[in-house]
């Protein structure tokens, strides 16, 4: 991953409308589409891509201008073939307007720029893989088959194109692997297909019935689009309410104050900075958070009295969360936080999941910075020396990566 200086990522990020620009005014002035049909498609395209309709919990940011660049190619197809120059030339003036405006709303170019670049390397992914299938073996096609079968490809090169560039041009500290930011797309490719099919849909229809064919189009994809809005709220909602349960400990005196949302937050970035993929993550946030709650048992005299370990802490943490069915993954791995990675002759234990072992590391780390007043080296060589046994070494370089990214730590230069 690019770590750029701020100074080139802003010469960088004002290179791209010139190119974006460039190429959109060279392809227009090869378009055979009126002008004024141009124009219509790139001011389209601008408003689209300024209304956002969708941010999932993997941190992908949806909106409709996707829909209105799947149209586009239909709507600027004829007897001969695709007009590749008027679809180019509104990608690329669309795109670049687009550019200014979030410049002038002060977003922050090392966050605008990648996405520029990844829309617009999809835009023209799929627009010359749609274009290249309706000529040759594919024009025979009939049916609506003609269509179907370049748009399927098409979806399929743009997908690739938003994978590959997701993955490998991310700005700033190196935080998420490759891995989860091209799992992330994918993770959310029901959002995307959806909003393809509805711009499909629209150029499908439009050369029939023209601007009927709008309505027509959103229908469907209005009531998938409010069913996934429900969904999203519903589990902020479930994360608001687990949080809660889990500053009942902190409240009560029975827990570092802020040592959840601390473990939760190192956890997840160690989740996404190793490559696991965002349902993992998921667990992982849900198991951080929880890991802990079973302290509220030691409001019990009788309890404190007989003696605990870290295990009964584990195992009650788990009983807690095992209510939910919902959890029950999460509460297996919250009763396995404190079980060594690997056993004396083993290489490590299968029976302890990765997630276990990063809130494992994610909560020592935690444990001895904030209540044992060490400093985060001194933290971080005591888990190197726990490596061999109890805490994944894996894991535990990773956290040292995430602290010298963060400039916690000063990076060893070889």
């Amino acid at each position: 991953m690019a770590n750029w200086s701020p100074r080139t990522i802003v010469a960088a990020s004002w290179l791209f409308p010139a190119v974006a620009g460039g190429v959109g005014l060279y392809s227009v002035s090869r378009a055979t589409t009126d002008p004024f049909s141009l124009l219509v498609a790139a001011t389209a395209l601008v408003l689209g891509s300024l209304v956002g309709v969708a941010t999932s919990n993997s941190g992908n940011r949806f909106t409709t201008g996707l829909a209105v660049a799947a149209a586009i190619p239909f709507v600027f197809s004829g007897d001969t073939g695709v007009d590749l120059g008027g679809t180019l030339g509104a990608y690329g003036v669309g795109l670049a307007t687009v550019w200014v405006v979030r410049y002038s709303r002060g977003e922050k170019h090392r966050d605008v720029l990648p996405m520029m670049v990844r829309r617009f390397g999809g835009y023209v992914a799929y627009a010359v893989v749609y274009s290249g299938m309706r000529v040759g073996v594919f024009a025979d096609l009939s049916g609506g088959w003609e269509d179907l079968v370049p748009f399927v490809g098409a979806v399929l090169a743009w997908l690739t194109a938003e994978v590959l560039l997701r993955a490998v041009l991310v700005l700033g500290p190196r935080e998420l692997s490759r891995a989860y930011l091209a799992r992330a797309i994918v993770y959310d490719i029901n959002v995307f297909v959806g909003l393809a099919l509805t711009g499909a849909l629209f150029g499908e229809l439009y050369p029939a019935i023209g601007w009927w064919a709008l309505p027509i189009a959103l229908l469907p994809y209005s009531f998938a689009h409010s069913a996934f809005r429900r969904f999203q709220e519903t589990k902020v909602t479930y994360k608001q309410t687990i949080r809660a349960l889990a500053r009942i400990p902190e409240v009560s005196g029975l827990a570092i104050d802020g040592h959840a949302d601390r473990t939760t937050q190192l956890a997840t970035s160690i989740g996404m900075e190793m490559g696991l993929g965002p349902s993992q993550v998921e667990d992982l946030e849900y198991a951080s958070l929880m890991h802990d709650i079973g302290r509220v048992s030691l409001n019990e005299p009788n309890v404190v009295k007989m003696g605990y370990t870290d295990d009964d802490i584990a195992r009650w943490s788990s009983e807690i969360i095992a209510e939910s069915p919902y959890l029950k993954g999460v509460a297996e791995d919250v009763q396995q936080q404190y079980e060594p990675y690997r056993k004396p002759g083993e290489q490590e234990d299968p029976g302890v999941s990765i997630v276990s072992r990063i809130i494992k590391v994610s909560a020592a780390y935690d444990w001895k910075v904030h209540k044992d007043r060490r400093s985060p080296l001194e933290a971080l060589e005591d888990l190197h020396a726990g490596a061999a046994y109890e805490f994944d070494p894996d894991v535990v370089a990773s956290l040292r990566r995430l602290l010298e990214a963060r400039g916690v730590l000063t990076p060893v230069r070889s």
